[in-house]
């Protein structure tokens, strides 16, 4: 059996514009959870998920601009949407606002995705890049838990049906991706 060959990010992609971005996303859920967990900060709550998802949409964007895209990136990105939408659902729906069904049906599928990645890193040391559905799925579950924020259900439950399409067409995408790396195409 062959050594397996493990990447370590150079230092100084950590102060890469986009990997900052991405790290700031994670510095900004224990705030963000904090505010969504009480009722009179959901304003603070509202403005603090906005700002570290819009991080999201800068990271990419930078790293390829600035030709900086790298594993690390690849890593930490999904890694900081997953935890701070998750982390926030947990809130939410510990505080009644989001049924919890919701919130396992996205933590079930994150879940998967994440065990699905390490997997395949760990047989084949590819990384899956983020999927059409994945991206899709974010943006919608983005909005629906901002919109949960700013006006409970009402808004916020019908975004919520459509991430959750999005999300199953992910975890479709996701899944056969996962088959052709781990055979080898």
């Amino acid at each position: 059996m062959g050594s397996k060959v493990v990447i370590v990010p150079h230092p100084r992609e950590f102060l890469y514009p986009s990997n900052m971005l991405s790290l700031g996303r994670l510095v900004l859920i224990v705030p963000t959870v904090a505010a969504l967990g009480k009722s009179d900060k959901q304003r603070q709550a509202f403005v603090l998920l906005g700002a570290s998802m819009f991080t999201d949409v800068l990271d990419g964007a930078v790293a390829r601009w600035r030709g900086e895209e790298t594993r690390l990136g690849e890593v930490l990105d999904p890694i900081a949407d997953k935890l701070l939408l998750d982390a926030s659902a947990v809130m939410l729906s510990w505080r009644g606002v989001l049924p919890w069904w919701l919130t396992v049906l996205l933590l079930a599928r994150d879940i998967g995705i994440v065990s699905g990645g390490l997997l395949l890193y760990h047989h084949t040391s590819h990384i899956i890049r983020a999927q059409p559905a994945g991206k899709a799925a974010t943006v919608c579950l983005t909005s629906a838990l901002l919109l949960y924020t700013a006006d409970g259900p009402r808004s916020g439950k019908p975004v919520f049906y459509v991430a959750l399409a999005l999300a199953a067409l992910s975890v479709w995408q996701y899944g056969r991706r996962f088959a052709a790396l781990m055979k080898g195409k």
